[in-house]
């Protein structure tokens, strides 16, 4: 299981206000590795094209169609493990490529908590354009005039690190089919397409209710890949439609992820109560609860994986608690692919009716609950008072923490 409790001190490097030189950050040779440069040029320095970069991620950025250019945006970049987030507020893309400022990252987050470190001098609006990259795997994006569904999140990244380390070991699961439930921005399907291992042809559906996902994914700025792992060839399945309604008609995928809204509401969180629908892409438990027994009542394949997010505030709700505890009695296997605490916009939650429903118990605050085959934390904690407290995060007093677990569900 990944899960990075390391303490830190965030740092913040002031932007450089003149002139910007820049890298052309297109694909490395896969031969080239990182390389290794100590952090001690100044921004703004002259740097030829065959220079590499410091910073460079291994492989190098997406390249995009020609057509995509950008003449100003910040390029967010998470190590692979996840535990620092880096970004410059001055990229560009031109011609279809990233081209990464010359020097150092204007915000470095170690460990980060959230996608918008405002406490670091960064916070991006759902509409503003960014370059997003993790792995290897980028989207340019900037969600739709008019659109609902929710922009990429640290959440976001940790389930593509949770896919990375399910989809790229030597057991990893064969997969030719696979669904990405409430794709949002796409970033999961498209990161399981980059990652999937497997011969014949991959097939990825993204599905949103929110046709404007749809439109978006669609755009050159996602730039949805034509082959995966070993050149296989990738088909593309994009439908705007109620989800649930397709996991009861079509169960031949042997991948299903999601991130889906994981935040009870004061009646899931008193009783059996689960809402069908929600006003809200972050409230309401059905989607996840209708994903555990997709499993439990044997309508997926065997051997089909579930990877899905829920975090402790997710495990205030009695249904899911008593779906996981099922698993265990039933043979369905649930492992924690990574565990992490991460930040909660409290206000976010209880339709302005509160969030004290959510909150840890004295019981529940500092020691984990053994749930079928897992321990997990459940509820949230309070600002300044993190269950791992040792990094600093315990002085923003903006928000609340819980702890974040992408689990895989499988039945053997």
């Amino acid at each position: 299981m990944h899960c990075c409790w390391s303490s830190w001190m965030p740092c913040t490097v002031p932007a450089f206000s003149g002139p910007v030189s820049f890298v052309a950050a297109g694909k490395m040779d896969e031969e080239q590795s990182e390389p290794d440069v100590e952090c001690s040029n100044i921004k703004g320095l002259p740097l030829s094209e065959d220079t590499p970069h410091e910073y460079m991620p291994c492989g190098g950025f997406e390249d995009f169609a020609s057509s995509v250019s950008v003449h100003r945006l910040p390029i967010i970049v998470f190590t692979d493990d996840v535990c620092e987030q880096r970004v410059w507020h001055r990229g560009r893309i031109v011609k279809g490529r990233v081209e990464l400022p010359r020097g150092p990252p204007d915000v470095q987050a170690r460990n980060p908590v959230v996608m918008s470190p405002a406490f670091l001098g960064f916070c991006i609006e759902p509409y503003e354009k960014r370059y997003l990259h993790y792995r290897g795997v980028g989207i340019v994006f900037s969600r739709p005039f008019a659109a609902n569904f929710m922009q990429p999140s640290i959440d976001t990244i940790l389930v593509c690190a949770a896919l990375a380390e399910l989809l790229g070991g030597a057991a990893a699961p064969q997969v030719s089919r696979v669904v990405d439930i409430g794709s949002g921005s796409g970033l999961l399907g498209k990161f399981a397409s980059a990652y999937a291992q497997g011969v014949d042809e991959l097939t990825v559906a993204l599905v949103d209710i929110d046709p404007q996902a749809m439109a978006y994914c669609k755009t050159p700025e996602f730039g949805a890949p034509s082959c995966g792992v070993g050149g296989r060839a990738v088909r593309w399945d994009l439908r705007a439609e109620d989800a649930t309604a397709l996991l009861h008609s079509e169960l031949d995928f042997d991948l299903i992820v999601s991130n889906p809204p994981y935040v009870p509401t004061k009646e899931e969180s008193m009783g059996e109560t689960v809402l069908q629908s929600s006003s809200n892409f972050w409230e309401g438990i059905g989607l996840v609860v209708c994903l555990l027994e997709l499993v439990l009542q044997g309508r997926c394949p065997h051997g089909a994986h579930v990877v899905i997010m829920v975090t402790s505030l997710t495990l205030k709700a009695p249904r899911v608690r008593q779906a996981l505890q099922a698993a265990a009695e039933q043979g369905v296997r649930v492992r924690q692919l990574l565990e992490r605490e991460i930040a909660w916009k409290a206000w976010y939650a209880g339709h302005g009716g509160g969030h004290r429903h959510l909150l840890a118990s004295a019981d529940e605050l500092d020691s984990k609950q053994q749930i079928g085959e897992c321990e997990y934390f459940i509820g949230a904690t309070a600002p300044g008072h993190s269950r791992t407290g040792t990094d600093g995060r315990d002085e923003y007093w903006g928000y609340h923490w819980h702890v974040a677990y992408v689990l895989d569900v499988w039945r053997p």
